[in-house]
């Protein structure tokens, strides 16, 4: 009886820890997954229903699901693959138009060849298809990750190739591409045109400083040596008649000079022997695509004593 008593109490315990995990998990993912393979975006085809058309009756069988995230299989910047049943006419073209009634779905699109029997399916072996998602989702930077599906997939596009593909990607700043197929992955970050490799492209160079009125006439300031993007110390000694208000604005590089994929966050902290008891920090965007750049603004509700030295440090993400 004794163990009886013991298993049920066993079973009601890890049936409580189940649900309580079950729930910090669903609460703690407000998105369907942590990265996205471009390769589970690739799998859909449609089928041709008539000779060189390519509206079909039914307004769902243009819906895919990639990872649990539902897309439109079509845009005006995805190549489509016409796989024809002879392979010979088999050719990728850019849709004009997309298409989407209450009965119909599908593209305009310009063809070379005729096509009798056919099928649609992704031009970028599923990349294209899950940078739209991603992008669609909003919210922080994510991955989408190339793996050797997706190579095997690309290579088989006619006129095309792997390495093609990704440099007429159209993305944008909240979306990264990772290829874990190489010795080391390679990242690509949108420069606002186009993608390029972090080995080329990255550039994890300090912000620019520039003292507002808080900080007195003729203040002297300066990011110190060795400080990046993504963390340093900003020097600020105070001139005369100091007051409050923006003490002092941090300016990153632009996206196209390397700069962050998005606003992010940035966390600042009065250190040194002087320091700032109250002030805020807010940090912004301007500009938009290559121009993109991120701003970080220090404000301060008391006045700074005048020629002195006041030392903060910052960490961005």
């Amino acid at each position: 009886m004794r163990n009886l008593v013991r298993s049920i109490l066993v079973a009601l315990i890890l049936t409580a820890v189940g649900a309580v995990s079950g729930f910090a998990q669903t609460a703690s993912t407000p998105y369907p997954a942590p990265t996205y393979y471009a390769s589970s975006f690739s799998t859909w085809s449609i089928n041709g229903q008539a000779p060189n058309t390519y509206i079909f009756q039914g307004r769902n069988i243009c819906n895919s699901n990639g990872q649990n995230v539902p897309f439109f299989d079509f845009s005006t910047v995805g190549p489509v693959w016409i796989a024809d049943s002879n392979t010979a006419n088999s050719e990728v073209k850019t849709p004009s138009a997309v298409v989407l009634t209450a009965g119909t779905c599908g593209v305009t699109i310009a063809p070379s060849n005729n096509h009798y029997t056919f099928q649609l399916k992704s031009g970028t072996a599923g990349l294209q298809e899950a940078i739209n998602a991603v992008k669609a989702s909003g919210g922080v930077p994510a991955l989408v990750v190339l793996d050797r599906n997706w190579w095997a997939y690309a290579n088989q596009v006619p006129g095309t190739s792997g390495a093609s593909i990704i440099a007429a990607a159209v993305g944008g700043p909240g979306v990264i591409i990772e290829d874990i197929t190489t010795v080391q992955p390679t990242y690509y970050l949108w420069t606002g045109a186009a993608y390029a490799s972090t080995y080329q492209y990255w550039a994890n160079t300090a912000p620019s400083l520039a003292a507002g009125a808080a900080a007195g006439g003729s203040p002297t300031v300066s990011v110190q040596a060795g400080s990046t993007q993504m963390s340093g110390i900003v020097n600020v000694k105070s001139g005369t008649s100091a007051t409050t208000g923006v003490l002092f604005t941090l300016t990153f590089p632009t996206i196209a000079n390397g700069g962050f994929q998005s606003a992010g966050t940035c966390s600042i902290s009065s250190t040194g022997a002087n320091s700032f008891t109250t002030f805020t920090e807010a940090t912004s965007t301007s500009g938009s695509t290559s121009s993109l750049y991120r701003i970080s603004t220090v404000t301060v509700t008391t006045a700074s004593a005048s020629s002195t030295q006041y030392q903060f440090s910052y960490n961005c993400q």
